[in-house]
């Protein structure tokens, strides 16, 4: 039972990570930057790798 309920949440991951990278590539005019030397990643798109590597975590916990 705890295992459907982490595969529901591994989804749940995956699925926020792939929307907010749609939403960093729609937004992609706001998010140029103005100083080029800048090594920050935009918002949605840390917020994007933050739950893919989550998700890619609770998949690994879930295989054992």
């Amino acid at each position: 039972m705890l295992d459907i309920i982490l595969l529901f949440l591994n989804f749940a991951l995956f699925t926020l990570s792939f929307v907010f990278v749609i939403l960093d590539i729609r937004n992609y005019e706001e998010n140029k930057y103005k100083d080029l030397g800048t090594n920050k990643l935009p918002k949605m798109s840390s917020r994007s790798l933050l739950f893919g590597l989550l998700a890619l975590i609770l998949a690994v916990f879930i295989s054992f």
